[in-house]
C-alpha cells in the first residue's frame, strides 16, 4: 500500500467533529471573551484607582494577589507615568529657534507653509530639555526650559511643554505555579465572587 494511501485511510478513521458542537464552543468562548475583556477593563481601572491613592496615603506601589486558600499567585506593582517636553505650537518653536540661531536657520528649520524645526534638530533640543529636572509639582503641564551651553541660563521656550507624556498604569506578575493555582481556584467554585459579574446577568 502507498504512503499516499494510507494517509488517506488514517484521516479516514479520525472522528470527525460535530459542526454543530464546534459552533456552539466557537459561540460560547466568543461570549465569554467579550466579557472577560469588559471585567479586565473595569477591574484595572479600580485598581490603579486604588493603587494611586494608596501610593499618595502610605507610599504603597506594590500589592500581592493571594487566594482564599492564603496562596500568592501573583504581585500587581505600580508603574508611574513619564514626563517629558512635548512640541505643543511647532510654528513657536521653529520661531525661537530661528531667532536663537539665525545664521544657521536654514540648517535647523526648514518652511512649509509655515517654518518647522528640522526632526533630526528638534529631537536634539528636546532632549536636551529632558535632561534638566521634568518634575510638574503638582502641575498639570508647564513651559519647558533649555539649558543654554554658553551662559549656563535657563531659557523658555516657545512652543514646548513639559507634561505627562505617559499615564501611570500597573503590571501583573505571575509567580511559579501561580496560574496553575488559579485556575484550579476557578475550577473548584473558591473564586466564585470574583467571576460573578462574568457569569451572571443578560448580555447586553
Amino acid at each position: 500500500m502507498s504512503t499516499t494511501t494510507e494517509t488517506h485511510d488514517q484521516a479516514a478513521e479520525q472522528p470527525v467533529e460535530s459542526l454543530r458542537d464546534l459552533a456552539v464552543e466557537e459561540a460560547a468562548l466568543d461570549l465569554l471573551a467579550a466579557r472577560v475583556a469588559a471585567a479586565k477593563k473595569k477591574v484595572r481601572a479600580r485598581m490603579q484607582t486604588a493603587l494611586d491613592r494608596a501610593a499618595k496615603r502610605d507610599g504603597v506601589e506594590r500589592v500581592t494577589a493571594e487566594l482564599p486558600t492564603g496562596q500568592t499567585v501573583a504581585t500587581i506593582s505600580l508603574r508611574k507615568g513619564t514626563v517629558g517636553p512635548v512640541v505643543t505650537d511647532p510654528e513657536a518653536f521653529a520661531r525661537w529657534v530661528a531667532a536663537r540661531w539665525p545664521e544657521q536657520r536654514q540648517e535647523f528649520t526648514e518652511t512649509r507653509v509655515v517654518r518647522t524645526v528640522k526632526e533630526w534638530r528638534a529631537a536634539e533640543l528636546v532632549a536636551e530639555m529632558a535632561a534638566l529636572d521634568l518634575s510638574l509639582d503638582g502641575k498639570g503641564t508647564r513651559p519647558a526650559l533649555w539649558p543654554d551651553p554658553d551662559t549656563g541660563e535657563l531659557v523658555e521656550v516657545p512652543g514646548v511643554l513639559i507634561k505627562a507624556t505617559s499615564a501611570r498604569t500597573h503590571s501583573l506578575t505571575w509567580r511559579k505555579d501561580g496560574k496553575e493555582a488559579t485556575a484550579e481556584a476557578w475550577r473548584t467554585g473558591t473564586l466564585a465572587r470574583q467571576f460573578a459579574e462574568i457569569t451572571a446577568g443578560p448580555e447586553k
